[in-house]
């Protein structure tokens, strides 16, 4: 079998919206831009010593580099909590530098419009919020990481007296799949290589259909939402892929069964959405799970004696698996969109 490869080349995120994960602390919420970061992973172990810093957890492996794992909370100036195996760390880049911050929720993925972004209404050296996304609706604050890597990276900064290892489960279960992690951590991704250097624009959502991999280009998703506070109007003379149409805030979109629509044979009973948006109209994709945010570079797009679905953009291995690339252009131009009233 012969493979050509065409480089997939980059695309520009557009300049009023911007992106950003946005998480829980203390029932608070914040926001860190899209830019900065580079994976949700899930806790590993984390090796703690006497002599860390303020506010830094510990240091762990991510692909050979030891990065510090920073406690978010303090910095905030509140209490920390135990932690559990469903924590997240969420990895960030900032001027060439790797580090991760702790939550114990990632709420999600949301594009904020410009306009309803504010700076803060003081101003405080060293501070960790430097602006707020303000609606109607909505109050989040937004994470200075420029200002947060300089103050982890302080030279002359006090030593923790708080010990960080006590917050760890303690539990014989929790310690096995925290150490599992780790060494998975170790290891390096089988899909695409991790350079110094990678460009951090090439961000993608994995999600799950059925038992299998898709990535979708970060700068088509707008949010994240579960159908179960939703009512789902269904349209007459559509096809059976076609679940309806839902109302968010006033914008009325179509809600479009990813797994029919790739003509697999079993159905979803998942509530989650991936809202997703073009230059004319958005739509919502129902798919099995969402996973994580990931970052891929020099993905390739291949073309072989075995046709790959219009829908799939590119192919890799992962993790021993084949994971696809959504072709959402290819998508959500399709005839099988349009709605036949006739």
């Amino acid at each position: 079998m012969n493979n050509n490869y065409e480089l997939i080349s980059d695309s520009e995120i557009t300049e009023s919206y911007k992106y950003y994960i946005v998480f829980n602390i203390k029932d608070k919420r914040y926001a860190i831009n899209i830019k900065n970061v580079v994976e949700i992973i899930n806790l590993p172990d984390i090796e703690i010593s006497k002599n860390m810093p303020q506010n830094i957890i510990g240091i762990f492996d991510y692909n050979g580099l030891m990065i510090k794992a920073v406690d978010l909370t303090s910095l905030l100036g509140e209490t920390p909590e135990s932690f559990s195996v469903d924590d997240k760390l969420i990895v960030l880049i900032s001027e060439g530098d790797f580090f991760a911050i702790h939550t114990k929720f990632v709420e999600n993925i949301i594009s904020f419009d410009s306009k309803f972004i504010q700076p803060v209404p003081y101003s405080l050296e060293n501070s960790l919020v430097n602006s707020i996304f303000k609606s109607d609706s909505e109050f989040i604050n937004i994470i200075d990481i420029a200002n947060l890597n300089k103050i982890i990276s302080e030279e002359n900064a006090k030593i923790s007296d708080f010990d960080y290892s006590a917050l760890f489960p303690a539990d014989d279960k929790s310690k096995k799949i925290l150490s599992l992690r780790t060494q998975k951590n170790k290891l390096p991704n089988s899909g695409f290589a991790f350079p110094m250097n990678f460009n951090i624009n090439n961000q993608y959502i994995l999600f799950t259909l059925d038992d299998f991999n898709y990535y979708l280009d970060l700068k088509y998703v707008k949010e994240f939402v579960s159908l179960k506070r939703l009512n789902i109007t269904k349209l007459p003379y559509t096809q059976d892929y076609i679940r309806g149409i839902i109302n968010i805030r006033g914008d009325f979109l179509v809600v479009v069964d990813l797994k029919k629509f790739f003509n697999k044979d079993t159905n979803s009973d998942s509530n989650k959405l991936i809202i997703a948006e073009s230059k004319d109209f958005n739509i919502a994709f129902i798919v099995d799970d969402i996973k994580y945010i990931k970052t891929l570079k020099n993905i390739q797009k291949t073309y072989s004696d075995k046709p790959i679905s219009p829908y799939i953009y590119a192919e890799f291995t992962e993790n021993n698996k084949i994971s696809s690339i959504i072709n959402f252009e290819k998508i959500i131009n399709d005839e099988k969109l349009y709605i036949n009233i006739s």
